[in-house]
């Protein structure tokens, strides 16, 4: 089993509408964004989860550095679909490609996750683990305002821990980075699950 750590954006912009892709389009969008991740040395595609074999999958794409045209071609420039691009690259957001179960459409809606923050993976007892360092309840699932976490990481007592427990201080450069993100919305907060 294994906790993520992400950072989201609980910031819902008004009259943002989901758009509807196939899955033709969606294997060209992904085409773009390995192609333009290799060229720059970025990773675009998030995976979240199942497969784009199966009926029921997710995934995530970070769009904030690239043109908005290279993206909007795969929607045939639609209006909506354009709306959705922009809102993600003003908002420093990705965008969410999923088909849920309940429905038979393949939908691209605004993610809540920043673009450029990075999500950790962890075990369950490395995740208790780092709990425990930012002096938090040892929940699998919480949520931590942004401004929480950046105290918990300048708090003095954060040293004398990282010497209890030397093997978490690999993690600390992924919570740095999170605690450093910014919002247009100042809605950030720190989630895992």
């Amino acid at each position: 089993m294994s906790i993520t750590f992400r950072i989201e954006d609980s910031n819902e912009p008004d009259n943002l509408r989901p758009v509807m892709i196939d899955a033709l389009q969606m294997g060209a969008l992904r085409e773009t964004l390995a192609e333009y991740g290799e060229r720059y040395g970025l990773e675009l595609i998030i995976h979240d989860y199942g497969s784009l074999d199966e009926h029921v999958f997710a995934w995530k794409a970070r769009t904030a550095m690239m043109p908005i045209a290279m993206i909007a071609r795969h929607f045939t420039f639609d209006v909506d679909a354009i709306a959705l691009i922009e809102t993600a690259q003003f908002l420093g957001r990705r965008i969410r490609i999923a088909r849920r179960d309940d429905e038979p459409d393949i939908m691209v809606t605004l993610s809540t996750n920043p673009d450029a923050a990075p999500e950790m993976n962890v075990s369950n007892s490395n995740a208790y683990a780092i709990l425990a360092m930012l002096d938090l309840d040892l929940d699998s699932c919480g949520t931590i305002s942004i401004e929480q976490l950046r105290g918990s990481l300048a708090d003095p007592v954060m040293a004398s821990r990282l010497d209890a427990e030397p093997g978490l201080a690999r993690y600390l450069p992924a919570l740095n980075q999170m605690a450093a993100i910014t919002s247009p919305s100042c809605a950030l907060r720190m989630v895992w699950s």
